[in-house]
């Protein structure tokens, strides 16, 4: 299952002012495999101190267990996700 997960902090707990912060996020993302998530992408705003990061888990559990270390870093909105030709698929009623 895919997730797309926007993870939103503000200026104060900003990871770019903060080298522990900056690493642990780092490695958390570097480290998915041990909770069996797959990253298909991380992106980010800077200047909306937001990132982006693009997932693929079995289960919602295995996705929180992969943001733990992190939860505490600002909020987190995640939605399942499906890729725009599959979505379109199901949209149109296009037989497999």
């Amino acid at each position: 299952m895919l997730f797309h997960v926007t993870h939103t902090h503000d200026y104060n707990t900003c990871m770019a002012h903060d080298d522990s912060r900056k690493t642990k996020f780092s490695q958390t993302i570097s480290k998915a495999d041990d909770s069996n998530v797959k990253v298909h992408g991380v992106y980010a705003d800077p200047p909306g101190h937001q990132i982006f990061i693009v997932v693929e888990t079995d289960t919602m559990e295995q996705l929180v267990k992969f943001l733990d270390p992190i939860i505490d870093y600002g909020d987190y909105d995640i939605r399942p996700v499906l890729d725009f030709e599959t979505a379109v698929k199901y949209l149109t009623n296009t037989p497999e």
